[in-house]
């Protein structure tokens, strides 16, 4: 039978189909909604000293508008830095087609000009199909931004308090469980999102010394392309890496090939992705960083881009929620055990 001191079952189904139903009523923006409340929990910290001095609703939304200006400055100084750069960016292109061409002209490859001329054409025709989608798209990008910068002012504003209004309501085991899991849930998310941010700046940090001592002219341009490759999951600035090894071989420049193979890619690339990100990680998500990276491909594969944020997150779900279940139920097996010893004793 239902206790008094249970909630009543027909109450929390009715609950949960609510929920259900909203769910899919918003299931376009579930993700959108999503990412704001885990982007929110990072940047509750900030909203917290923010409250002592201001109004709560005013610091959400100077973060929200925080979160703004950082993100149209980071599109707008990536779009700037190409830009500026362009005509060089056009050379180093033009001269790795023409040697391309001249090894085609020799038979030291198989691809003629047609070919590469038909390849080169179809990679425009992708960039003109994905610059059409994204301008049909537009609204509903828009609808998502809007969305976005809105929950996330709704979770700093309303995201403790309705996270202490749902642990003193549980059990007090129960309570103790949800509370253990939110802090890993909290680390990861520090992890998934500032460590991000953090090896982007290491990287750009060692792009400069190799660029200088390479001899390239434009050291802060190169480095400052590997910083912003390094927020490209999985390829990174090993992509630079590879165009600019293609690059060297073209001009005949051997010396800077094997250096860019042998020393850049370890230095710029392998040091920051495979020694630095997941050692910070594992440190401030107490995870494994096997884990993490399982995360991280296995939620780019299934969920597209925003599974770079949602595929560590449930890694952490499934290993906090596993530890609070073994303990659990290891505290059951001891109290039966106990109760058992209790009545033979009887």
């Amino acid at each position: 039978m239902m206790g008094g001191n249970y909630p009543d079952r027909y109450v929390i189904m009715t609950i949960g189909a609510i929920m259900i139903a909203a769910a899919l009523a918003f299931w376009q923006l579930i993700g959108v909604i999503i990412l704001a409340g885990t982007l929110a929990v990072v940047l509750l910290p900030i909203h917290r000293q923010f409250i002592r001095v201001i109004n709560p609703a005013v610091s959400s939304f100077l973060i929200a508008t925080l979160v703004v200006l950082v993100v149209t400055s980071a599109i707008g100084f990536t779009i700037s830095i190409f830009y500026t750069h362009a005509d060089y960016i056009e050379s180093i292109i033009s001269t790795i087609l023409e040697w391309v061409t001249a090894l085609s002209a020799t038979g030291t490859v198989s691809i003629g000009q047609s070919e590469l001329n038909e390849w080169i054409m179809l990679q425009l025709d992708g960039l003109s199909v994905w610059i059409t989608s994204l301008i049909y798209q537009a609204p509903m990008l828009l609808v998502q931004i809007v969305v976005f910068l809105m929950a996330l002012m709704a979770f700093l504003y309303k995201g403790d308090e309705i996270y202490t209004e749902i642990v003193e309501s549980l059990p007090v085991r129960l309570s103790a469980g949800v509370q253990e899991i939110s802090t890993t849930v909290v680390g990861t998310l520090y992890a998934i999102y500032v460590v991000h941010v953090i090896t982007a700046i290491f990287t750009f940090l060692l792009a400069i010394p190799f660029f200088y001592f390479l001899g390239y002219d434009y050291v802060l341009f190169y480095a400052t392309i590997s910083g912003l490759f390094q927020l490209v999951p999985i390829l990174g600035p090993s992509l630079l890496m590879i165009f600019l090894v293609i690059y060297s071989v073209s001009i005949g420049d051997l010396r800077s090939a094997a250096l860019i193979a042998v020393i850049g890619y370890p230095i710029v690339c392998a040091v920051p992705d495979l020694i630095f990100r997941p050692l910070i990680m594992g440190m401030r998500a107490k995870l494994n960083p096997l884990l993490m990276w399982i995360g991280f491909f296995g939620g780019l594969a299934v969920m597209g881009l925003i599974g770079f944020i949602l595929g560590p997150l449930f890694i952490a779900l499934v290993v906090s929620g596993y530890v609070v279940l073994i303990r659990e139920l290891k505290r059951a097996k001891e109290e039966e055990c106990v109760s058992s010893d209790r009545m033979d004793a009887v």
